[in-house]
């Protein structure tokens, strides 16, 4: 019996055969990144013995087991609001530690496949000596480096550095077996920069249903107009805007209160500005990153959640994970329009309002207010789109992927999947 519960079998002669195994290496905190514990999750119960080599935070401990899968954590911490440059290091530091740990793992491990997470893209080469050994290696494209480093940054589009990074993607992605990515469009956009199409599969960031809270469907008591924001504070994610918006619409919207769970480097300044405009009575913010099921349990019941998303040329392309966790607790949803998001959403399940303007969205959150009714069509419009693009439906197709490349690397040996629902 291996750690995820599953006796796997060889076809032909009937006896136990070794579990597949698989390494993933992601430059974040664990269980912070939902999208590697998602996945993590599946793997498990597809019947893969999982380990993640992550970050490791300040009071976490250097290896445990979370939902089936080993965590394996190096001794580097994300510093929020480093430079370029400083990223720049972490970066390498964390690629040189993960290269020595996934070198040192595939000597005790016989890892079938190995899934590095970006960014950055170059920590491809963590996985380069179980690849050696014959492991299968997946890419997963969780943002476009280059324009993670522009929105980030400022550097110049087709600058060195922006054409460097193009060609580090585009070499990441041909040197991997399979590609993966969030959504369609950035399936498109990788493929536009040269990525072979058929290597790219997508597996979206929805919400891994299992992990919501057993009353999410439950009504809470009215608390006034609650707005609700969660997830990373960083400058391209708007939350400022947010607050200015709030400073706006205080004074048609009495009831309201508006609470913000999450952290990042753009922190400090929404805190100076919910001070500059005396807002410290109606707003609450939790500086930190919660238990996914405990901060989907805080916001659940909220009379509209917000995505206030800056217009970068990064989040053309986001696709927000909080978005979708909106529309699977029916919560009414106001987010910046933005292309991605406007492909998965219309305006008869989101209400949209111009990115970077808080006078906008004031007045989007106004509309909301003012026509409950609405909103809550809107919200269960939202709800059943959200069917589409449920876990269960990319878990399928990432287990199916994990499969594939384990049993190509066994060069034809007989290996049978667990049977569905198994």
């Amino acid at each position: 019996m291996g750690r995820g519960g599953v006796q796997v079998h060889g076809l032909k002669t009937g006896r136990p055969m070794r579990q597949p195994r698989l390494l993933m290496v992601v430059h974040d905190h664990i269980p912070e990144e939902v999208r590697v514990v998602s996945q993590a999750r599946a793997a498990v119960a597809a019947g893969f013995a999982v380990d993640i080599v992550a970050l490791r935070g300040e009071g976490e401990a250097a290896e445990e087991m979370i939902d089936g899968a080993r965590v394996i954590r190096l001794p580097i911490a994300h510093r929020w609001g480093g430079g370029k440059f400083g990223l720049l290091r972490e970066f390498l530091g964390f690629t040189a530690l993960s290269t020595f740990k996934a070198a040192a793992l595939v000597r005790r491990h016989r890892y079938d496949v190995v899934e590095i997470h970006n960014p950055p893209d170059f920590l491809v080469v963590g996985g380069l000596i179980p690849r050696l050994l014959g492991a299968k290696t997946i890419l997963d494209f969780h943002d476009l480096t280059p324009d993670m480093y522009m929105m980030r940054f400022e550097n110049r589009p087709r600058g060195l550095l922006d054409n460097a990074l193009r060609l580090i993607e585009v070499g990441a992605a041909r040197v991997s077996d399979a590609v993966l990515t969030v959504h369609e469009p950035y399936r498109r956009e990788l493929a536009d920069h040269g990525v072979p199409a058929e290597k790219i599969s997508v597996v979206m960031n929805s919400l891994d249903e299992s992990v919501l809270p057993a009353d999410a469907a439950a009504p809470l008591p009215s608390e006034g107009f609650r707005i609700v924001y969660h997830g990373t504070v960083t400058p391209h994610y708007g939350v400022d805007l947010l607050v200015e918006a709030v400073a706006l619409a205080r004074p048609r919207l009495p009831d309201l209160r508006l609470e913000i769970y999450g952290a990042g480097d753009a922190l400090p300044d929404v805190m100076a500005r919910i001070r500059e405009h005396e807002l410290d009575e109606l707003v609450k913010v939790v500086p930190r990153f919660l238990p996914h099921a405990e901060v989907l349990g805080a916001v659940r019941g909220a009379s509209v959640g917000v995505v206030p998303n800056r217009a970068t040329r990064l989040n053309r392309f986001a696709l927000s994970t909080k978005l979708l966790e909106y529309a699977a607790l029916g919560i009414p949803i106001v987010s910046a329009d933005l292309p991605t998001i406007r492909e998965h959403f219309s305006e008869s399940e989101v209400q949209y309002f111009e990115p970077g303007d808080p006078a906008a969205l004031a007045s989007a959150l106004e509309a909301v207010a003012a026509d409950p009714a609405a909103a809550g069509e809107r919200a269960q419009a939202a709800k059943r789109r959200y069917e589409a693009y449920r876990w269960q439906h990319s878990a399928r197709v990432y287990e199916a992927l994990l499969w594939t490349l384990a049993e190509r690397r066994r060069s034809g040996l007989a290996v049978q999947r667990p049977a569905a629902g198994a």
